[in-house]
């Protein structure tokens, strides 16, 4: 095999940085050979006449990423950079593997810091003594701690509460398009083994027996794991996603796989636009469709989300029910399809917060399986006095600072407690930072375009356009955007810090990419109706790893605001 040049060692240093970062000590002794399969001769050879890149191309080239080069330069490089190009497709072969992350991970700017809970995971909630309710329409809008003590004092059992859901599944499901498949077997062996471990003297988990489901990205076995897309409807495994193989321990009985948009945008997947069952004329959103949508209508009591950019709470917002996106890295996400590596996050979609906080702590085990997963602690208990939680509302603009908080019904209850929050200011981050998403989404999806199975979206998402446009990101301007990127998270990390929790409107869009790029938690909890009739809401964010005092102050404040009673009219669905 030859040796490889300076010029062309240079030239592949180039296409690197899109991959996995190369130590340093790796380079020091120089290139070693046999780190390549062909020889650059080889690959030059491959490349037929016809397909190399002319001048002109490479001048169009440069000019999409933003530099200008004279033809003199242009021509020393012409030869090398058609020799690059040869390298890609062994790359792309080697890659075309679903479950394989890149080496480069992104990790919390805090993730070092002292962890005040030294690991404890601690959940208190609220105690209950609920009746069982003689109807099981009533019975499915139970939250999932009340729907726990009638288990733990046996006035139902697993397999009832699992026939009841499974029943309305099959019910409201198809009219409102958020159930992919239903799990049935698998959730009535669950649910059987769920209640011997109830009748048994041990003690059982709060989510023993509770009915749940998952979004369509997450491995379960035992049914088809679809992505919300036609292509891969009949997709199967023979292993559990890390999410599913916890709450299985828990003894917690899965019972959907609930829809979302495909490959994880909106909410429109080959069966349709999934339904908001409040308003049938908005749809759920997304991506996180089928998850919201079904907690709302009380088809599961509560279901897994995931969110690379308001997946989980634009959907909470639409379907009024409450949705947590936490830290990035606090749940693992082996065995869900990946969108975007540094961005994406598993959270869970509820009624309300204090189940969030019960589901939430039940998946923060370290599986050592996904790179990214920090492991910190969690701490939650039931009854906080608002008075003394350090609570800030964000303005949009900066000037905005030294102004009134606005007339919103939810400040509005604080005032009332004589709390007024302290206002906050974060700045947007560059609209660059899109190519982290894109150019990560693109490489995920790389093979599925290139395959011509993109062409199945067309009719319905965008996907396609996105993925073929990643293509034209600059190497270096990405590198760039991540540098800018860590420069944004501790900016935020610095300006959140000394809150608990900071109050936002609706869902804090134009934020809600920033505050994922930067990696830090958000809630969406509903809050009624506006003037018009439409959903209202309100958003908490606050420092990485803040989980605990989110969910203490959202529940508080459900708790108070009197909404959490409140459902969907059924009738319109059956």
């Amino acid at each position: 095999m030859s040796e490889i040049s300076r010029k062309q060692f240079l030239a592949a240093l180039g296409v690197v940085a899109l991959g996995s970062a190369v130590p340093v000590a790796s380079l020091a002794g120089g290139v070693r050979p046999e780190l390549f399969t062909t020889s650059p001769n080889d690959l030059e050879a491959q490349a037929s006449e016809a397909d190399k890149l002319t001048m002109a191309e490479a001048l169009a080239a440069m000019k999409v990423a933003g530099y200008e080069i004279s033809e003199e330069d242009l021509t020393k490089i012409l030869g090398d950079l058609n020799d690059q190009r040869s390298w890609y497709a062994e790359v792309r072969a080697e890659a075309n593997d679903e479950r394989l992350a890149p080496g480069s991970v992104w990790r919390m700017v805090e993730a070092d810091e002292a962890d005040a809970t030294k690991g404890r995971v601690s959940l208190r909630t609220r105690k209950v003594d609920v009746k069982r309710p003689s109807r099981d329409e009533d019975v499915a809008f139970l939250s999932v701690v009340e729907l726990a003590h009638l288990l733990k004092t046996r006035q139902v059992t697993s397999v009832q509460l699992t026939e009841i859901f499974l029943d309305r599944l099959k019910t409201y499901g198809p009219k409102l398009r958020c159930v992919v498949n239903l799990t049935q077997d698998r959730a009535r062996a669950e649910a059987k083994r769920a209640d011997e471990r109830l009748q048994s003297r041990e003690k059982t988990p709060l989510l023993c027996g509770i009915p749940y489901g998952v979004k369509d990205l997450f491995d379960a076995v035992g049914a088809p794991t679809t992505w919300g897309c036609r292509t891969f409807k009949d997709r199967t495994t023979d292993d559990d996603s890390d999410v599913v193989r916890l709450l299985s321990e828990q003894g917690a009985v899965l019972v959907a796989k609930l829809s979302l948009g495909a490959l994880a945008m909106g909410d429109v997947w080959f069966e349709g636009r999934t339904e908001s069952p409040w308003d049938p004329k908005i749809g759920s959103s997304g991506s996180s469709a089928g998850s919201a949508s079904a907690v709302a209508a009380g088809l599961v009591l509560f279901a897994i989300g995931t969110e690379t950019s308001g997946s989980i709470v634009s959907p909470a917002h639409n379907c009024r029910v409450t949705g947590l996106r936490p830290t990035f890295g606090r749940i693992s996400r082996f065995g869900a399809m990946a969108l975007c590596w540094s961005l994406d996050k598993v959270g869970p979609i509820c009624r309300d917060a204090e189940d969030c906080a019960a589901v939430f702590s039940a998946l923060l085990e370290n599986t050592g399986r996904d790179r990214s997963q920090v492991g910190k602690g969690f701490v939650y208990e039931s009854a906080t006095d608002l008075s003394k939680m350090r609570l800030g509302f964000l303005v949009n603009r900066e000037q905005d600072l030294d102004k009134p908080l606005p007339d919103l019904p939810y400040l509005a209850m604080l005032k009332k407690l004589g709390i007024s929050p302290k206002p906050i200011y974060l700045p947007p981050a560059p609209n660059g930072l899109y190519a982290i998403l894109f150019a990560e989404c693109g490489a995920a999806f790389d093979h599925f375009t290139r395959s011509g199975a993109a062409e199945d979206l067309e009719s319905y998402s965008t996907w396609p356009d996105t993925f073929r446009q990643a293509r034209l990101i600059p190497a270096m301007d990405l590198i760039q955007a991540d540098r800018v990127r860590v420069k944004l998270a501790e900016e935020y990390s610095k300006r959140l810090a000394g809150f608990d929790a900071i109050i936002a409107p609706d869902r804090l869009y134009p934020r809600v990419y920033a505050l994922n790029v930067t990696g830090h938690p958000q809630m969406s909890i509903p809050w009624g109706v506006d003037d018009r009739g439409q959903a209202r809401s309100f958003s908490l964010i606050g420092p990485a790893y803040s989980e605990g005092s989110l969910l203490r102050v959202a529940y508080e404040m459900q708790m108070r605001g009197g909404y959490l009673k409140l459902r969907p009219d059924m009738k319109q669905w059956a």
